[in-house]
C-alpha cells in the first residue's frame, strides 16, 4: 500500500529555530510518531494488515500560488505511482486567491488520479468557510471522498500553551493530530462524516460514535401520542408531541455504531427487526455493527424519544456542480424556491435550508444533496402546502434530501409524469395532516430506498378533484415503491386513497418495505369514490407490532385528553374497505379487484395476538373481490391468515 501526503506545516514542517520549531514533522505534534501521518499509517496497517509505504511533502508553495504554479514539479511523486492520495491543504491561501485555489484544486487531483487510486480531499483545521466550499466541490470528481475536519475546530485541539510562538501554537496539538487521523481513517475504512451546521441544536439525548468518530445527533420533534381530529383550523397542541433525535452520515463499507443514552433502560431494540442486528449493552451504552446503508431506529423501552440512523451509501454527485440553486453547510432562510423547467436545487450536507419548494407546469427538475429541506419556522397556515408541492411536471428527480418538520403534506405531486424518489427522509412531522409523500393522479412513479416517519398516512396514492377537470381523468399507474422504511403514527403505512378521483389505479407495485409502525392499517386500500382499483401488488412486505404502542383516539374537543387503553394496540395488517363519507368527492361508488398479497411477514412482542386483515365491499353491484393472500409469516412461522370479510367482499384467497 503506498500513500503519497501532500500538506501544509500541519502535513510536514522543516526546522526553523527562529519559531521555536525544532524538529521536521507534522507541526505541532510532540513526536514524529504523533503526527497525523504516523498516527493515521499505524491506523491502516493495524485496522487493515497492510504494510505502508509513504511519501509525504509540504507543498506550501500550490497554496500560495495557485494561479501559476506549474504542477510538473510533482513528476517524481506522480510517477511513484501511490495507491493513495491524501490531499490535505488550503490554510496559506491568500485571501484573494482563494477563487484561483478553488479552480486549482481540482486540477492537482487529475495530475495524480489513476482509474484505481483513492484520494481524499481533507477540509481545514481553522474555519475557512469558502476554502471548505471549493474542496469539498472535488468530490464531484470520480475516486474523491471529502473528508471535514469540522468538528476540530476548536481550541482544544490546538497546542496553545505548548509554544510561546502563536502560529505554532495554533497548529494541532497531539489530540488534534489524533483527530484528523481518525477522520481520515473513518473515511479510509467507509465512512462519510457530514458537516454539522453551526447553530443547529445538538440533541443531548444520544451521544453517537460511527466508526470510532463523532457524529453530532440532530433535534427533531414527533408526535407522542396517536391522538388526531378532524383538523380545527389551528396548530397541533405542542402538548402532544416530543423530542426525538436523528444522526446521518455515509457508509461504504461496514460500521461500528456506539451509542450512549442521557438516561437509564431496561430493553433495547434496533429496527427494522428484519435485519437481525445484535446489540451489546454496558450500562447505558449500546453497540452494534451495521454491514449496510439503511435507516433504522434505536428504541429504548419502546417508541418514546428514540434515534433515528440514516446511514447513506457513499457515491459519486455530480448533481451539485450544475445546481441552479445551491446551498452548503450552514443555515439558510430563503422561504419559497420555485423551479422552472431544467432547473434543480442541491442542499449539501451539513446545510439545513428553511422553506418550500414548489413547480408547476415544469419538466426536467430535481431536488439533490444530504441536507436539511425544513419548515419548522412556520406556521401551519404560512403555506399551506408542505415542504415540496408540484403540479403537472414530467421528468422529475427528487434524491438523498431530509425533509423535517412540515407545516403540512411532506411532499404533495399533483398530475406530474415520470418521477424518481430515492433515498429521501421525511423526519419530525407531527402537524395535524402531517402525511408523507403523497402521489395524485400520477404515473410512471418510482419510489426507493426512503425512510418516511409521518403523522398522518406515510406513502399515499391519492385522486383528487382539481380546478382542472381533466387533471381527474389521470390514472394513477406504473408505480413502483420498494426498498423503503415506514413509520405511521397516524393513519395508513401504505395507502390507497381515501380520495380516488380517477377512472383506474393500476399496475402498481409495493415491494421489499419495513414498516416499523402501523397506526390504523399498514397495508390499506380506501376506495372514496369511482376508480376501479385493480392489480395491485403487495410482496414482501414486513409490519411490526410493539407491547409498548397503544390505541388510536380521536380527539373530540380541545379540551378532551389522551386516555388511551392500558393493553397494546393491534391494528389491521391488511386492511381494504369501500365506502362514500365526509372525504369522497364524486359520491360515486368504485370497484376493488385481483389485489395480491405475497410474503407478508409479521413481527409482534411476546403475548401479543397475530394482527388480523378486514375486506369490506359497499354492495352488490361495488365489490371487493378476487384478493390473494399467498404467504402470511407470523414471527417467523407460515400461517393461515385471521380474515375478516363482510358478504361484499369475495374469492378471497388464503395459500
Amino acid at each position: 500500500m503506498k500513500i503519497l501526503y501532500l500538506g501544509n506545516s500541519i502535513t510536514l514542517h522543516g526546522i526553523n529555530h527562529d519559531i521555536g520549531w525544532h524538529w521536521e514533522w507534522g507541526m505541532a505534534a510532540s513526536a514524529q510518531e504523533k503526527d497525523y501521518v504516523h498516527v493515521l499509517n499505524r491506523m491502516i496497517e493495524e485496522g487493515t494488515g497492510e504494510t505502508v509505504e509513504f511519501l509525504v511533502r509540504n507543498i506550501a508553495d500550490f497554496e500560495r500560488m495557485p494561479d501559476t504554479f506549474d504542477l510538473e514539479a510533482y513528476a517524481d511523486l506522480r510517477d511513484w505511482n501511490p495507491d493513495v492520495l491524501i490531499l490535505r491543504i488550503c490554510e496559506n491561501t491568500p485571501e484573494d486567491k482563494i477563487d484561483a485555489f478553488g479552480e486549482a484544486y481540482p486540477k492537482l487531483i487529475e495530475y495524480f488520479r489513476r482509474d484505481d487510486m483513492r484520494i481524499f480531499a481533507v477540509g481545514p483545521f481553522w474555519k475557512q468557510d469558502r476554502k471548505e466550499a471549493w474542496i469539498r466541490k472535488a468530490e464531484d470528481l470520480p475516486g474523491v471522498q471529502y473528508v471535514t475536519l469540522q468538528h476540530l475546530h476548536s481550541p482544544e485541539y490546538q497546542a496553545i500553551g505548548l509554544f510561546e510562538h502563536a502560529g505554532v501554537a495554533g497548529h494541532p496539538s497531539d489530540k488534534g493530530m489524533e483527530g484528523i487521523a481518525a477522520a481520515i481513517y473513518a473515511a479510509y475504512m467507509g465512512l462519510q462524516v457530514y458537516p454539522f451546521p453551526a447553530g443547529e441544536l445538538v440533541s443531548e439525548a444520544y451521544a453517537v460514535q460511527v466508526g470510532g468518530m463523532e457524529i453530532p445527533a440532530y433535534t427533531c420533534r414527533v408526535s407522542a401520542m396517536s391522538f388526531n381530529r378532524v383538523w380545527p383550523g389551528q396548530q397541533r397542541p405542542v402538548e402532544q408531541t416530543e423530542m426525538a433525535a436523528f444522526v446521518s452520515f455515509g457508509m461504504g463499507a461496514p460500521q461500528k455504531v456506539t451509542v450512549t443514552l442521557d438516561r437509564d433502560f431496561s430493553e433495547v431494540t434496533l429496527r427494522p427487526l428484519s435485519k437481525k442486528i445484535p446489540l451489546q449493552v454496558e450500562g447505558r451504552t449500546v453497540s452494534f455493527t451495521l454491514t449496510e446503508p439503511g435507516q433504522y431506529s434505536l428504541e429504548a423501552d419502546g417508541r418514546h424519544g428514540n434515534l433515528h440512523i440514516f446511514a447513506d451509501p457513499i457515491a459519486a454527485d455530480d448533481r451539485r456542480a450544475g445546481a441552479t440553486y445551491y446551498y452548503g453547510p450552514g443555515i439558510h432562510d430563503v422561504g419559497m424556491i420555485a423551479l422552472g423547467s431544467g432547473e434543480s436545487l442541491y442542499i449539501d450536507a451539513g446545510a439545513v435550508v428553511h422553506g418550500m419548494v414548489t413547480s408547476t407546469d415544469c419538466e426536467n427538475i430535481g431536488i439533490y444533496g444530504h441536507g436539511i429541506l425544513d419548515q419548522s419556522k412556520f406556521e401551519r397556515n404560512t403555506y399551506q402546502s408542505g415542504i415540496v408541492r408540484m403540479t403537472r411536471c414530467t421528468n422529475v428527480e427528487i434524491r438523498d434530501v431530509i425533509f423535517r418538520d412540515s407545516s403540512a403534506w411532506t411532499m404533495t405531486l399533483l398530475n406530474c409524469d415520470g418521477v424518481e424518489c430515492s433515498g429521501l427522509k421525511a423526519i419530525g412531522m407531527w402537524r395535524y395532516n402531517a402525511d408523507g409523500f403523497d402521489y395524485c393522479n400520477c404515473r410512471n412513479v418510482h419510489v426507493t430506498g426512503c425512510f418516511l416517519r409521518n403523522f398522518d398516512d406515510v406513502i399515499v396514492l391519492k385522486g383528487l378533484r382539481t380546478a382542472e377537470p381533466s387533471a381527474e381523468r389521470w390514472n394513477l399507474e406504473n408505480i413502483l415503491v420498494e426498498d423503503c422504511v415506514l413509520w405511521c403514527d397516524w393513519g395508513g403505512a401504505l395507502e390507497i386513497g381515501a380520495e380516488t378521483v380517477a377512472d383506474e389505479y393500476r399496475n402498481i407495485t409495493f415491494r421489499n418495505i419495513d414498516i416499523l409502525r402501523n397506526d390504523q392499517g399498514g397495508l390499506r386500500i380506501q376506495s372514496g369514490d369511482r376508480a376501479e382499483v385493480h392489480d395491485i401488488l403487495y410482496e414482501n412486505i414486513r409490519v411490526e407490532y410493539s407491547k409498548y404502542d397503544r390505541a388510536a383516539i380521536y380527539q373530540q374537543s380541545d379540551d378532551m385528553e389522551y386516555a388511551p387503553p392500558e393493553e397494546f394496540w393491534v391494528p389491521d395488517v391488511i386492511r381494504v374497505w369501500m365506502y362514500c363519507n365526509m372525504w369522497t368527492k364524486d359520491g360515486i361508488l368504485g370497484q376493488v379487484h385481483d389485489i395480491t398479497y405475497r410474503d407478508i411477514h409479521i413481527f409482534t412482542d411476546d403475548g401479543m395476538p397475530m394482527p388480523a386483515c378486514g375486506f369490506n365491499g359497499a354492495n352488490e353491484e361495488h365489490l371487493v373481490q378476487n384478493i390473494t393472500i399467498d404467504g402470511m409469516y407470523w414471527n417467523g412461522e407460515k400461517v393461515t391468515p385471521a380474515v375478516n370479510a363482510n358478504p361484499f367482499a369475495r374469492n378471497i384467497e388464503c395459500r
